[in-house]
C-alpha cells in the first residue's frame, strides 16, 4: 500500500523519496482494506501486527500475508501496487515478483490535475473562471473578479491535501505564504469556483491492455462540506441517466489514457451540484479507495444506503 503515491510523484527527481512516520501508519491502516480487492491465490504485502480480524479475513478470502521484510521470493505472482512509483518498483523487485515495465514519467503525467484540466477544456466542460496559474499576476487578474467561493489546488494534492480555500478577491495570509511557496518551487496551480456539492461520484475502471474498458462501478463518496472524505455510502442507487452518463465519461477517459500509453486501474471524480453535473474533476491512474468500497458493496449485497467507513 503506497497511498503516499502523489506526494512520491511530486518530490523532485534528483531527491530521495522519504516516508514520514505520519504517512507510513496511514499506509498501515489503509492497506488491510486491499483484501478486498484481492482473489484466490494472491499475496498481500502487509506491515505487522496482523489483527485476528485481518488474519481470518485473508484467511477467507485464500489471501496470502506477507511480511515486508520476509526474503521468500513470488517468481511467479505480478506485482501490483497501489500506484506505481520508484520505490514502489523496488518493493516488487526484492520480492522477485514479476514487474510490468512502468513508465514513470506518464504515470506522473495523467496522474496530475494538469492532466485533467486539459481534457476539461479540450471537450468543452471546463468550470466557470477555472484557470492554470503560475504566478500571483495571474492569479489576481482572476481572483479580483470572483464572488464566491473558490479552491486553489497542487497538481499532485490528494484528499483534500495541498490546496487551499478562499473567498471573494482577499487572498489569507496563510494562504499566500502557502501559494507563494508553491510558486517558488516552479509549481503551476489550478484555480477553480467551489461549487456546493449535492452528490460525488467516484468511478472506478481497468483501462485494459488491448484498450477495452472495464467499468468497475461508481462510489458514492461523503464529505464534511469542506472536501474531506469520512466514508462510503453503500447501497444508493444512481438515476440510470445520470449513471449512463458517469459511463460515458468513464469511456471518453479510458481511451484517451489508453491513447496516452498507460493500463491499468483508474479512477474519476465527478460530481453533482446545482449546476448539474461536472463529470470529470479529476483523475487518477492508480486504484482508489472508491474501488474498496465498491467491492465491499458487491460482497455485502447492500441494496439499501449505509455508511461504510475505512476503518481498520
Amino acid at each position: 500500500m503506497n497511498a503516499d503515491f502523489e506526494m512520491e510523484l511530486a518530490n523532485p527527481p534528483n531527491k530521495k523519496y522519504f516516508c514520514s512516520n505520519i504517512v507510513a501508519q496511514i499506509n498501515q491502516k489503509l492497506a488491510p482494506h486491499l483484501l478486498w480487492l484481492a482473489q484466490k491465490g494472491d499475496a498481500l504485502i502487509l506491515a505487522e501486527p496482523w489483527s485476528s480480524e485481518v488474519k481470518e479475513f485473508a484467511r477467507k478470502q485464500e489471501v496470502e500475508l506477507v511480511f515486508p521484510t520476509s526474503k521468500t521470493k513470488y517468481p511467479e505472482k505480478f506485482f501490483t501496487p497501489w500506484g506505481w512509483t520508484t520505490s514502489a518498483i523496488s518493493v516488487g523487485e526484492k520480492f522477485g515478483a514479476i514487474v510490468n515495465k512502468v513508465d514513470l514519467e506518464l504515470i506522473s503525467r495523467v496522474n496530475s490535475k494538469l492532466f485533467s484540466f486539459q481534457l476539461e477544456k479540450e471537450w468543452n466542460i471546463l468550470l466557470p473562471t477555472a484557470a492554470i496559474v503560475s504566478n500571483f499576476e495571474e492569479l489576481e487578474k482572476i481572483i479580483k473578479t470572483i464572488k464566491g467561493k473558490w479552491v486553489i489546488k497542487s497538481p499532485m494534492g490528494v484528499a483534500a491535501r495541498e490546496r487551499v480555500l478562499g473567498n471573494g478577491p482577499i487572498l489569507t495570509q496563510g494562504a499566500r505564504v502557502w501559494i507563494e511557496r508553491k510558486f517558488q518551487q516552479k509549481e503551476q496551480l489550478i484555480f477553480q469556483p467551489w461549487l456546493e456539492v449535492s452528490r460525488e461520484y467516484g468511478i472506478a475502471m481497468y483501462i485494459l491492455p488491448n484498450g477495452e474498458i472495464d467499468f468497475v462501478g461508481v462510489s458514492d463518496l461523503q464529505t464534511n462540506g469542506a472536501g474531506t472524505g469520512i466514508g462510503y455510502l453503500l447501497g444508493r442507487q444512481i438515476p440510470s441517466n445520470r449513471l449512463m452518463e458517469l459511463k460515458n465519461i468513464a469511456q471518453q477517459v479510458g481511451k484517451r489514457l489508453f491513447q496516452e500509453g498507460y493500463t491499468g486501474p483508474a479512477g474519476i471524480d465527478a460530481l453533482e451540484h446545482s449546476g448539474g453535473l461536472h463529470p470529470l474533476l479529476e483523475i487518477n491512474a492508480r486504484y482508489t479507495m472508491g474501488f474498496v468500497a465498491i467491492a465491499v458493496e458487491k460482497a455485502k449485497a447492500v441494496t439499501t444506503p449505509t455508511l461504510w467507513q475505512s476503518k481498520t
